[in-house]
């Protein structure tokens, strides 16, 4: 199952992904097919890889951090939205099947099932933890995808680069499970799925490995191993990818003395020194554009990743992902993601060790 060349986790993404139950995915299906209305619940990138995957859903999606949600939590929220809609899919990705947010938000809607006796809700998650409480709950009052996950922390870089850090395998393997299952209900079609997974897998690795071969990945690795910031950025559903990036690259920048920064308020102005990459499908953003000219003027490297030949990409050093824009945000995840690993391998090339604390955050799963 050896679809990636220069990055091996992607290929185990590969496999894990294949190698789920196809009943647990077919019943998963019909729940998240049947309902008028979905909540997405996630926490950290896992509710990164929820969001870019549900991008433009042919159904009402109601995030629970939206200011129009209807209730201070899950269970207020529940009668309004009952009120509204005949089915409701909880759609909930969590590795470890324990995280906090959505282990409350899916104790909150069992609660409000058991009291009410209601039939319209589901709970639908993607879990590495059957036994999990989440697990054990979606079970219960829906359905659950088991998605191998999270086993034990890689000891050394090298181990970083051969298994991913941060649970990479787990959160990318749901991010393409629900970009498929997206597209098949979009369809009206669940045969095809994993066909359609095994195609767009060799796709994306195809594009990793032009990535990581590439001058501008070099130049990209190198900058951020220096003294000074990382600022990471787009609008829309591309700050969501972003941010998948900005998460990990800020524990390693952190350890070294400099920080990683999810473009706007929070971000300092961009400075000599400082790394930039932007993320557009059309590079033609003019937020972007303005962020672009801006960084460059105050002397910073700064790159982008786009899906097009664009204003954006002639400006700076950018690689183009040819793509669709529901492709594009998806395999702009997966490509950006071996960005930290190669860091940490470039620091420790260096003679610096990491501090122990960051090794207790990154974690990995099996091959």
């Amino acid at each position: 199952m050896k679809v990636c060349k220069n990055i091996p986790y992607i290929n185990t993404v590969y496999k894990n992904v294949l190698g789920v139950n196809k009943k647990e995915v077919n019943i998963f299906f019909k729940n998240i097919a049947n309902a008028d209305c979905i909540v997405p619940v996630g926490e950290g990138r896992s509710q990164c890889a929820l969001y870019i995957g549900l991008r433009n859903m042919n159904k009402d999606v109601k995030m629970t951090e939206s200011i129009d949600f209807p209730g201070e939590n899950m269970g207020e929220a529940a009668a309004i939205l009952e009120k509204k809609y005949e089915r409701i899919s909880l759609l909930v990705n969590s590795g470890s099947g324990e995280t906090t947010n959505p282990k409350r938000v899916v104790e909150e809607i069992r609660k409000y099932i058991d009291e009410t006796g209601s039939e319209s809700f589901t709970i639908d998650s993607i879990v590495s933890n059957p036994k999990s409480t989440i697990g054990r709950i979606s079970k219960e009052y829906g359905s659950v995808i088991v998605l191998a996950g999270r086993e034990r922390a890689p000891e050394t870089t090298v181990e970083y680069m051969k298994h991913g850090i941060m649970n990479d395998i787990y959160e990318l393997g749901s991010l393409i499970l629900i970009q498929k299952l997206k597209e098949a209900i979009s369809s009206g079609k669940n045969e095809d799925i994993f066909s359609k997974i095994k195609e767009e897998m060799k796709v994306i690795a195809q594009f990793v490995d032009e990535f990581v071969d590439s001058d501008i990945y070099i130049k990209i690795v190198q900058n951020m191993e220096k003294r000074g910031h990382v600022i990471v950025g787009g609008t829309g559903i591309a700050r969501i990818v972003s941010l998948m990036s900005v998460i990990r690259l800020q524990h390693v920048k952190r350890a070294i003395g400099d920080e990683a920064y999810l473009t706007g308020p929070l971000a300092p102005r961009p400075r000599a020194g400082d790394t930039v990459l932007l993320i557009s499908w059309s590079g033609e953003n003019e937020t972007l554009i303005k962020w672009m000219e801006e960084s460059k003027m105050f002397g910073a490297d700064t790159y982008s990743i786009t899906g097009r030949k664009s204003t954006l990409s002639d400006n700076t050093e950018s690689f183009v992902i040819p793509s669709s824009p529901s492709e594009f945000y998806m395999r702009a995840a997966f490509v950006l993601s071996p960005v930290p690993l190669s860091l940490v391998d470039k620091l420790a090339s260096r003679g610096l060790k990491l501090p122990e604390y960051i090794m207790g955050w990154y974690h990995t799963v099996t091959q």
